[in-house]
């Protein structure tokens, strides 16, 4: 199978364009976090980061380690619970704003008030976006059906769900920014340690993780350029998706370096997963679009491992990462699971 790398890709073509020779002039390391910070900063999505990053330009301050991260910090993980808390507050508010409009309406509502007060008590400051999007679908389920119950309540509660609904559509979008990797689509590493946690809170024997790394990904950075690497990074995800159920999670939880959760599926189950990645990407030749060049074959290492019962999690994902440096330190290309005796070979 042959792969076209088309090199103008709007979005990322234009911003990359930008963003690489600006983090070069300015001495910043092509690190993801730093990547993500300029990025906001070029695509405009983050106004006080500009005005930082404008201004230390002007002053002609150093980007150094320590203010590089504190930047990012700053603006990118302080923005995703700032986004957070703003979407908690409004839905508090709402919910309580509700509750005294039913509180004056007909005897009917006693099984909402229980609801919405339920609801506002969980809304705390340490509830994750996944929570918040369920106590969302709890109150307005709540609401539609006490719509039904008379003539009097139908023009408030039509109003109030349409304002819950509105903040539903608000949320989503929040949760898009929030939960999925900008460039690929999949999930990003908060998104994935979000679900492991929930996962592992119910999970039996068998969960497992695959920890995915393209081979030799720097050096094909460096020898075809960035933006032939990021429409790699997609196309690696898409493929790893198109492996796996609808209900399994991919994510991408660093540069070059992905996982997938899978539920239901014993070690040997997600080994064969592993493997139906495995070969399918390393099926695949690659060439410029538009051009002669050959840009060669990309190949991925796969470490496989399962979940034991109130285990950490750091360790049930540490021990999926030494199995990837098995299949590495066995010549690449290969899967390897923590209790296998063999790994895979092309």
């Amino acid at each position: 199978m042959i792969m076209k790398i088309t090199e103008s890709q709007e979005d990322t073509a234009r911003y990359v364009r930008i963003i690489l020779p600006l983090m070069t002039k300015h001495g910043i390391p092509i690190t993801p976090k730093n990547y993500t910070t300029w990025y906001y900063y070029v695509s405009g999505r983050n106004k006080d980061l500009q005005e930082t990053i404008d201004s230390m330009i002007e002053k002609n301050e150093s980007h150094t380690e320590e203010t590089n991260e504190d930047i990012y910090q700053r603006f990118v993980v302080e923005k995703e619970e700032n986004t957070l808390n703003g979407i908690r507050e409004k839905l508090q508010q709402t919910l309580l704003t509700v509750f005294g409009e039913l509180k004056e309406l007909s005897g009917q509502t006693e099984e909402y008030e229980s609801t919405a007060l339920a609801n506002v008590e969980k809304l705390s400051d340490d509830m994750s976006i996944m929570d918040i999007r369920n106590v969302l679908d709890e109150v307005i389920v709540a609401t539609k059906e006490i719509r039904k119950s008379g003539d009097s309540t139908q023009q408030r509660l039509k109003e109030t769900t349409k304002t819950l609904q509105v903040l539903q559509k608000e949320f989503e979008h929040a949760k898009c920014e929030l939960l999925q990797d900008f460039l690929t689509g999949v999930m990003n590493r908060k998104g994935f340690d979000e679900t492991l946690s929930k996962l592992s809170s119910k999970a039996t024997d068998n969960l497992c993780v695959l920890i995915i790394d393209i081979d030799h990904f720097k050096k094909f950075n460096d020898t075809h350029g960035h933006i032939v690497g990021d429409e790699v990074l997609k196309f690696v995800a898409k493929n790893i998706t198109k492996n796996v159920r609808g209900k399994d999670i991919v994510a991408r939880i660093g540069g070059e370096e992905f996982a997938v959760l899978l539920s239901e599926t014993p070690l040997l189950g997600a080994a064969t997963v592993a493997e139906n990645i495995r070969a399918s990407i390393s099926r695949l030749k690659l060439e410029r679009k538009g051009k002669t060049e050959k840009l060669g074959m990309i190949t991925v290492s796969i470490g496989a491992a399962q979940y034991r019962q109130g285990e950490p999690l750091k360790g049930f994902v540490d021990r999926a990462d030494q199995a990837l440096y098995s299949a590495k330190n066995t010549g690449r290309n290969r899967v390897a699971a923590e209790s296998m005796a063999s790994n895979r070979d092309e």
